[in-house]
């Protein structure tokens, strides 16, 4: 296949390995590479749509890769995740795990996977409400003076020592009282918090999760459960795939929502969508059903 004419963008900020602009020109060597700040890479991802160009690439974590997929969701312009954030979850589960999968995949080929949206926000891994938003704020309060592994742990101890904090709510109008409810683009396995084995992103289906807080020391085996990365094998929780699915929280008209780890402050009711074959990318290989990568 010929070379195309594409734009990368950069977030210089994105993380501890961060890949640099001189690095992406030297193995774009063809392609445009313009760097931007963390709220400048959606418009220019869509200026780039409306430019015509064969595909946007983004370098970054999950975060910034969301973005330009908000900027793009709907077209026809391929979107290609270099990973080179903190953490990579959607670019590894499409089979980009570096920097030379990702210029493989500028000659590979094309697919269209699912995005979630909720309200009008768009994500590709998932989106929370509860005590994970909660551990993901103060998580980032503690990483300006400590590592991010104690920062999380500090975080969810945090969260354990703290009262007050279920909360009542309506999953398609079944009642629960929660300390969290999690919904997934696409189906997960069992590692859900370490977003490890996510089964499918071409089902057009939401994993939705809530973890219970009317059960004996539920706050303190859920925060457990997270800290240990064994929160899908826990009685806490109550699951159900679906394609759409509406969460409202009793009581509260604004609530905060992690959406693939940052949190915005959205109006309830929260209403969730599977958006099915939304999105284009570049993947490396040929013809073939996307397959999520082993990890």
């Amino acid at each position: 296949m010929a070379s195309v004419a594409g734009i990368i963008l950069v977030n210089p900020a994105a993380g501890p390995d961060d890949i640099g602009a001189d690095e992406l020109r030297a193995r774009f060597s063809t392609h445009d590479v313009v760097e931007c700040s963390a709220d400048e890479v959606g418009e220019r991802a869509a200026e780039a749509r409306k430019g015509g160009v064969d595909f946007v690439g983004v370098a970054g974590g999950d975060g910034t890769i969301r973005c330009v997929a908000g900027a793009l969701a709907g077209g026809d312009v391929p979107m290609l995740p270099i990973p080179a954030g903190t953490r990579n979850h959607f670019a590894k589960d499409i089979g980009i795990t570096d920097l030379d999968d990702a210029v493989a995949a500028v000659d590979g080929r094309t697919v269209r996977v699912d995005v979630g949206d909720v309200n009008g926000r768009l994500f590709v891994n998932n989106s929370s409400i509860g005590v994970y938003p909660r551990i993901v704020i103060r998580r980032e309060a503690h990483e300006r003076r400590l590592p991010k592994g104690a920062a999380n742990v500090v975080a969810v101890w945090e969260q354990v020592r703290r009262r007050g904090q279920r909360f009542d709510v309506t999953v398609d109008g079944r009642r629960h009282t929660a300390w969290m409810v999690f919904v997934g683009n696409g189906r997960y396995g069992e590692g859900l918090i370490d977003l490890a084995d996510r089964e499918s992103l071409e089902d057009g289906q939401l994993d939705v999760r809530v973890a219970l807080a009317d059960k004996p020391l539920a706050r303190l085996r859920l925060l457990l459960a997270l800290l240990l990365g064994r929160l899908a094998q826990s009685q806490l929780l109550v699951r159900e795939v679906t394609g759409a699915v509406d969460v409202d929280v009793v009581g509260r008209g604004v609530v905060e929502v992690a959406l693939d780890g940052e949190v915005e402050r959205l109006k309830t009711p929260l209403s969730y969508r599977s958006l099915k074959g939304e999105l284009s990318v570049l993947v490396p290989g040929s013809d073939g059903d996307l397959k999520i990568a082993d990890r």
